[in-house]
């Protein structure tokens, strides 16, 4: 064993003339100028690289770390918009839509398209049979004042309600009657106020859930957020019109009893009466959600 010697770095047995250690590459003090690099120099270059890399892992922990709290800086941001936005409303100052607003361009968009709507109506009338189609046609005709809302200026079409994409949302559309049926019937049962407020605050669901192509949960949430501050002017738009209606109506039933008294010519005027109000009611939706999916960004 005199002509072996011990490594010091993993303590085994090598040539004494071994200038390297075949087990874990110690390099022995040698005293001629082949020595080659000391251990120190070798230990120093790994621990560097070690600490290079320690380092870019520990960027690369920080960045996705300030990406993180930027994601949740953003969130925060956003609830507290709304949060602002359902304690004081940004629209105070200039509300998006007013009752007499809504109902004087209704009554314009009403009229200019009143012909066209009549005739949907008609084509869902004599093709509410046909199965499949039937539901892409309900979807279309449910959809109108988000179809007179994308231009008011012009005139639709009244074979609209053919169209296949309706048909697409066939799916959706079940699902978010369900849900909105599902939770507006218990509401019924106390008296009918929280039912109505509900109604309200969904009554752009629908229309959200094709425009903006949201699922039937996230078009009700942001049904909600858009009428907020606006439920009350919803309501009055609809108390309006009814009462325009039956004051009109009332007239003209008077006037035609006292001059005409036929009971075919009254139910003919009063049958174009509600088509009119109809069709104006429906414009005034379309009106009503220009303006508040305005609310959306």
């Amino acid at each position: 064993m005199d002509n072996m010697k011990r490594c010091p770095k993993c303590g085994q047995m090598v040539r004494q003339e071994a200038l390297k250690c075949r087990y874990c590459g110690y390099w022995f003090n040698t005293a001629d100028d082949t020595t080659p690099p000391n251990n120190h120099a070798e230990e120093e270059a790994r621990r560097r690289e070690e600490e290079v890399r320690r380092q870019q892992e520990e960027q690369r922990r920080q960045q996705e770390e300030q990406r993180r709290q930027q994601e949740e800086q953003r969130r925060r941001q956003e609830e507290a918009r709304w949060q602002q936005e359902e304690t004081h409303p940004s629209y105070q100052s200039e509300r998006l839509i007013t009752v007499m607003g809504v109902i004087k361009e209704g009554i314009g968009i009403g009229l200019k398209n009143f012909l066209s709507v009549f005739l949907a109506c008609i084509l869902y009338i004599l093709t509410i049979w046909v199965p499949y189609i039937n539901v892409g046609t309900t979807i279309g005709l449910n959809t109108l004042p988000l179809k007179l809302s994308k231009d008011t200026n012009a005139i639709i079409s009244p074979t609209f309600i053919f169209d296949g994409h309706y048909r697409k949302y066939m799916g959706e559309f079940f699902n978010l009657i369900g849900l909105m049926s599902i939770s507006i019937l218990p509401a019924l049962l106390f008296v009918f106020v929280p039912a109505i407020i509900i109604s309200y605050g969904w009554s752009q669901a629908l229309f959200l859930l094709l425009d903006k192509e949201l699922s039937p949960s996230e078009a009700m949430m942001q049904s909600t957020k858009i009428t907020y501050g606006y439920k009350s002017t919803l309501f009055w738009i609809d108390m309006v019109c009814s009462l325009v209606f039956f004051i009109i109506a009332g007239i003209l039933m008077w006037l035609i009893g006292l001059v005409i008294n036929n009971m075919i010519v009254t139910m003919i005027i009063m049958a174009i009466l509600i088509s009119v109000f109809i069709v104006i009611k429906l414009a005034c939706g379309a009106v009503i959600y220009r303006e508040l999916s305005k609310r959306i960004g």
